[in-house]
C-alpha cells in the first residue's frame, strides 16, 4: 500500500483574561493541532478528542487556579470541486476550574470553524510518473463562527467572570493559512503557518490575534496493508494582548512553544492516532500563567 501524502494541521489555541488569564492558552479562544492526515485526495470524516491543562499563580496557595480543558469535536474534509479542500470542525467543551475556594464548571458547544483551501500544486496528484521528491502546497483561510457562549456576569461568585473561561470568543473571527508537505520514500516533512484576526464581541471584548505553525517530521512504515507513521516536531504560537472597552489589557497575550510527538495509524478506510505536546518554552500573561502537557487522540474514516 501506498501512502500518498500527509500533512499537519494546526490552527490556533488560546484564551483570556480579566483576573490574570492569556492569550495563549486553551479555552474560549482556542483551537487545536490535527496531527497528520491521510491521503489528502480522499473526504474524511471523524472525531476526536483534545485535554489541555493551565496553572495560575502556582507559586500561590490562596491564588493559585487550575484549568482544566476536555474537548469533543466532530470533523470533516471534502472537496466540492476539484483542487479545493473545506474542512470544518464543530468542538464540544467540557471545562473546570479549581481554586482554594471550590471548582467550578461549564459544559456545551464551542465555535465552529469552517476552512477552504485551494491546492496551487501537488504532485502525487498531477504527475502519474514516479518521483524523488512529491510536494504539496495548499493555501486559503477561514471563518470561526460565535456558536459558543460567551456571557458572564462580573459580580456573580457562582461564575467565573473571566474572558479566558467562556465556551467561545462571542465573536466571528477570520483564518489565512497555508499547508506545505514534501517527502522522498519513507520520510516527509510538514509544515503549517497561519494568522487568526478577532473581531470585537457584544460585550467590548476583543481577544488579540494569533501567529502560530507548526514543523513536523515524518516516517511511513508499510506493516501489511497499515501505515505506521511515527513524527515528532515542533508547535508555536504567539498571541497579542486582549482589549476590553477599547483598553488593552496588561496581563493577556503571550509565547509559547511545544515539542510533539505522536504516532497514527492509517488503512484505506480509517486513520487512529495519538499526539502528545510538551512546553519546552513559554511566557503567557506576564508569566502569571503557565500551560501543561497536552493530548490528542483522533479517530476518522475515509471516502
Amino acid at each position: 500500500m501506498r501512502t500518498l501524502f500527509l500533512w499537519i494541521i494546526l490552527l490556533l489555541m488560546v484564551p483570556l483574561p480579566r483576573a490574570a488569564a492569556c492569550d495563549v492558552c486553551g479555552c474560549a479562544n482556542s483551537g487545536a493541532y490535527f496531527g497528520l492526515l491521510p491521503q489528502s485526495h480522499k473526504s474524511l470524516a471523524g472525531v476526536r478528542y483534545q485535554r489541555m491543562r493551565f496553572v495560575t499563580h502556582g507559586d500561590s496557595k490562596v491564588l493559585r487556579t487550575e484549568e482544566h480543558f476536555n474537548i469533543g469535536e466532530f470533523y470533516t474534509r471534502f472537496f466540492p470541486v476539484k483542487r479545493v479542500q473545506v474542512m470544518a470542525f464543530v468542538p464540544f467543551r467540557a471545562d473546570k476550574q479549581v481554586t482554594s475556594a471550590g471548582v467550578k464548571r461549564q459544559a456545551g458547544l464551542g465555535d465552529i470553524t469552517v476552512l477552504a483551501n485551494y491546492n496551487l500544486f501537488n504532485t502525487f496528484m498531477d504527475s502519474e510518473s514516479d518521483r524523488t521528491f512529491n510536494h504539496t502546497l495548499l493555501v486559503g483561510g477561514g471563518v470561526k463562527l460565535p456558536t459558543g457562549k460567551f456571557r458572564f456576569d462580573e459580580n456573580n461568585v457562582l461564575q467565573v467572570a473571566n474572558a479566558n473561561f467562556q465556551l467561545g470568543t462571542g465573536s466571528v473571527d477570520f483564518i489565512v493559512n497555508a499547508f506545505y508537505t514534501i517527502n522522498k520514500d519513507q520520510w516527509g516533512l510538514a509544515a503549517n503557518v497561519s494568522r487568526k484576526f478577532n473581531t470585537t464581541n457584544s460585550e467590548d471584548y476583543r481577544f488579540g490575534n494569533q501567529f502560530y505553525g507548526t514543523v513536523d517530521i515524518y516516517r511511513s512504515i508499510e506493516m501489511g496493508k497499515l501505515t505506521v507513521t511515527p513524527a515528532v516536531g515542533v508547535y508555536a504560537e504567539h498571541a497579542g494582548r486582549g482589549i476590553q472597552r477599547g483598553e488593552a489589557l496588561e496581563i493577556t497575550g503571550g509565547k509559547l512553544a511545544n515539542a510533539t510527538a505522536g504516532i497514527t495509524l492509517f488503512s484505506d478506510k480509517w486513520t487512529i492516532g495519538i499526539t502528545g505536546q510538551k512546553p519546552i518554552a513559554q511566557r503567557s500573561a506576564s508569566g502569571h500563567v503557565v500551560a501543561k502537557e497536552r493530548l490528542l487522540v483522533q479517530l476518522g474514516f475515509l471516502f
